[in-house]
């Protein structure tokens, strides 16, 4: 059998949060009729930002994440502002979050977007390559961040990816260096942003 789009029953009412809303759906199976109710949160487009400075460093940040309650480090990212052109907010956040800004602005490449999570969610995310970039003004954060700004050599990045996956699968394992045990990545948005650098770099030659 193949299988039919579902059909758009009923919207139910919005419950508006800080940064998404929620709302649950009535939806009938366009391959057997069935009808269900699903979950959907409904957020802004985001945007990251792969960004290397003039020492070939990648510019991470390291910030308390709530969902998590643990601290995480990421790539400079944020929502982009209703019809913001992904390059600009990109842009915009990385200036934000670290201080830095593009050495060459035409340099500057959108490398592509992905979803977050298809299941329940309805927005994209937006990455974009920074080829140098360098330390022009302070930090602009807004009042709910509290940001620590993190350069990590080129050749370091697929090691603090490694073990970020590792911890995340088993993070009651102790760690070779207890010290710097939550300096790691395991953002799925960001190693998904990272591999998309990484197959630019190669086609770029």
């Amino acid at each position: 059998m193949s299988l039919l789009p579902f059909v758009e029953v009923e919207e139910g009412a919005i419950e508006r949060k800080r940064i998404f809303a929620l709302r649950q759906d009535r939806v009938r199976s366009g391959s057997t009729g069935r009808e269900m109710r699903v979950d959907r949160i409904l957020a802004p487009d985001w945007v990251n930002v792969v960004a290397f400075d003039d020492d070939d460093h990648l510019l991470l940040v390291r910030q308390w994440r709530f969902g998590t309650r643990e601290f995480s480090v990421e790539i400079p990212a944020g929502a982009l502002e209703p019809g913001e052109d992904p390059l600009v907010g990109g842009l915009r956040e990385l200036v934000e979050e670290t201080g830095y800004t593009p050495v060459d602005d035409a340099a500057v490449v959108l490398l592509g977007a992905t979803r977050p999570n298809a299941a329940f969610m309805n927005n994209r995310c937006f990455s974009i390559f920074v080829p140098r970039a360098k330390k022009t003004r302070a930090q602009a954060l807004d009042a709910t961040e509290e940001v620590e700004v993190l350069r990590v050599p080129r050749h370091d990045v697929d090691d603090l990816a490694r073990r970020g996956a590792e911890r995340c699968a088993n993070p009651s394992a102790p760690m070779t260096n207890p010290a710097t045990a939550d300096a790691l990545m395991d953002n799925s948005l960001v190693l998904v942003a990272l591999q998309l650098w990484k197959l630019h770099t190669l086609e770029a030659g």
